[in-house]
């Protein structure tokens, strides 16, 4: 087994950790909405949100990371990130590029407009929680790959 396949083991591994992690994160966040006023959230609240946005965007980075991995191991030319997303479309981890671009701006906007507007804090957070089975279907099809392919799992 090639070190670049050990190293890929190693990322499935990690992301099966995240992916427990933010299925606790999402559960706690899903029993807070609807929000109706940001400001009565407790400091617990506010730590649980503040970890779900964490989680979430680290795992969707994570899987970005071990499909460029796997387009490596495919010698895919991953100059480009596009390239990556186009490829795994063909492999069908991916119903759409399109789509987990949408995902990725969401994360990054949650990160960096983080604000004190509640309408867009309760329409970041719903578009996640919303999102966040989808990135699990993706994590399962990369999962499902990797054992079909090179007939690695997670360690």
């Amino acid at each position: 087994m090639t070190g670049h396949l050990h190293l890929i083991i190693r990322q499935l591994t990690h992301l099966q950790r995240m992916s427990e992690y933010l299925a606790h994160s999402v559960q706690r966040c899903q029993q807070i909405f609807p929000i109706s006023n940001w400001r009565s959230l407790s400091l617990e609240q506010h730590e649980i949100l503040a970890a779900f946005r964490v989680r979430f965007s680290e795992f969707q980075e994570h899987l970005g990371k071990t499909m460029r991995a796997i387009a490596i191991e495919e010698e895919v030319q991953v100059d480009r990130f596009g390239s990556v997303l186009a490829f795994m479309e063909k492999l069908g981890v991916l119903e759409s590029a399109e789509r987990w671009k949408i995902i990725r701006e969401l994360r990054n906007a949650v990160n960096h407009e983080y604000e004190e507007d509640a309408d867009r804090l309760t329409q970041f957070f719903m578009e996640m929680i919303k999102a966040t089975p989808e990135l699990f279907v993706y994590h399962q099809k990369l999962l499902s790959f990797c054992r079909d392919a090179y007939g690695i799992k997670p360690e």
